[in-house]
């Protein structure tokens, strides 16, 4: 459970998570510990209760999204697997690992088309799918090698930047001066840890299995406490470098690779870099062959008829074209799809807790809030969008938009979910449902 919950945690622990908590320290200023609770909520908190919900289902992310309705669950899982994969994290993680590491050190620009850019990445794709071509031992790979090493690492340069730099608590920025808890809150959505841990979930069963653990109570007792480790050491790495941010102040830091490295070189001078290089490639390969690996997964029972190796190898070349064509097109997609996904797996995960405790199957709560959840985060979707492209709303959209409790700060979803959790409870309570075979 231990190496499992080492390697979950090196999984969660992308490009997002390295540079995102540090940028809260920056502009979070006097607020930023306020700030920080808010991204552990989602940052944390929400992976390991999505931990949790991917413990009630022995069929990964497919069994827990086929609650919804087949054909919702479908594209749920499609949207998922795409926007966490090879179309946006996995070569977002190949690029910042290039900036933070060989790009920075030798001064390589890391525009898309660069040589540079093309060689590593494709290196770094390249031993990603030398990790994931053997499935059996993949938890072994990352939390018996490569999250020790990382960890490691982490902790010198906190330790060191907590004994040597005092904190600066300046003015918040303006995103996180009025209500920095939901502010902190809204950029752990960043992270996309919670879609992540319904995506791991099957990779984190299957290596339980292989160590032993037994169908029902023993295998989701172990789930469930490898997703806690996991989180335990997110949240204290999380605070560290928030406390690093926090210490660093307003040092002409444009974002968190920025600032990393300027605490870097203050702490360790020359050397720095090489320590925050290593950081940033092995936290980034370890998320990489995490969401490589479950993608694959994935892939492979939607076309039982492709091989292993033949999809392995699909999925590295799409990462690669998609790492070196740029991601700032992608980005006005993957963005609103995130405020898209994200109401909807809050809702999948709290419904999945509350069946475990709930007599008989919830079929209504599963919908009704779900749905919901699906149409609100639609609004925030296509709010974010507009943002993206510096565009206004159309009138008739504001209007509606406006009307929605709490839709100003991209929660309007949560009164209308807790509504239609509510009722479907109700319904359920009314009529039990029987626990369909496919989800046992």
């Amino acid at each position: 459970m231990l190496i499992t919950g080492l390697a979950l945690f090196a999984m969660f622990f992308g490009a997002g998570n390295l540079i995102l908590p540090v940028m809260i320290g920056v502009e979070g200023g006097s607020n930023g510990m306020l700030t920080t609770a808010g991204f552990v909520l989602t940052g944390v908190l929400l992976p390991v209760l999505a931990m949790v919900a991917a413990a009630t289902s022995t069929q990964g992310i497919e069994g827990i999204a086929k609650r919804i309705g087949r054909v919702p669950g479908l594209v749920f899982c499609w949207i998922a697997m795409l926007t966490t994969g090879v179309l946006y994290a996995v070569p977002r993680v190949a690029t910042v690992s290039f900036s933070m590491s060989v790009g920075s050190i030798a001064h390589l620009p890391g525009t898309p088309g660069s040589l540079g850019l093309f060689i590593y990445t494709t290196i770094f794709l390249v031993v990603t799918a030398l990790f994931v071509v053997n499935p059996s031992n993949l938890m072994d790979k990352i939390g018996g090698w490569l999250t020790p090493t990382l960890l490691v690492l982490m902790v010198a340069l906190i330790v060191a930047a907590l004994v040597k730099l005092p904190p600066v608590l300046d003015t918040p920025a303006e995103k996180y001066a009025s209500v920095p808890f939901v502010a902190g809150l809204l950029t752990g959505y960043n992270t996309l840890d919670a879609i992540a841990s319904l995506v791991f979930g099957m990779i984190i069963i299957t290596s339980l299995r292989g160590f032993g653990f037994q169908q029902g109570k023993p295998l989701f007792r172990a789930t469930v406490s490898a997703g806690v480790v996991a989180g335990i050491l997110l949240a204290l790495v999380y605070l560290g470098l928030a406390n690093v941010g926090l210490r660093i102040g307003d040092a002409n830091v444009s974002d968190g690779a920025v600032g990393l490295s300027y605490a870097a070189k203050v702490l360790f001078g020359g050397p720095g870099q090489w320590i925050l290089g290593l950081i940033a490639i092995l936290a980034c390969l370890t998320t990489s062959v995490g969401l490589i690996g479950a993608s694959v997964q994935f892939f492979e029972r939607q076309f039982p008829q492709i091989s292993h190796r033949t999809l392995l190898i699909v999925h590295t070349v799409v990462a690669l074209a998609v790492a070196n064509l740029g991601l700032t097109l992608l980005l006005q997609v993957v963005v609103p799809m995130m405020y898209f996904c994200y109401p909807i797996t809050i809702a999948i995960v709290l419904v999945s807790i509350i069946d475990i405790f709930v007599p008989g199957h919830l079929f209504f709560t599963y919908r009704l809030s779900v749905w919901t959840a699906a149409i609100f985060g639609l609004i925030d979707g296509v709010v974010q969008g507009f943002a993206l492209a510096h565009m206004g709303l159309p009138g008739w959209f504001k209007t509606l938009v406006d009307t929605i409790p709490l839709a100003d700060i991209s929660l309007g979803w949560v009164i209308p979910v807790a509504i239609m959790m509510v009722l479907g409870l109700i319904l359920d309570k009314a009529k039990p449902q029987p626990l369909p075979q496919a989800a046992q």
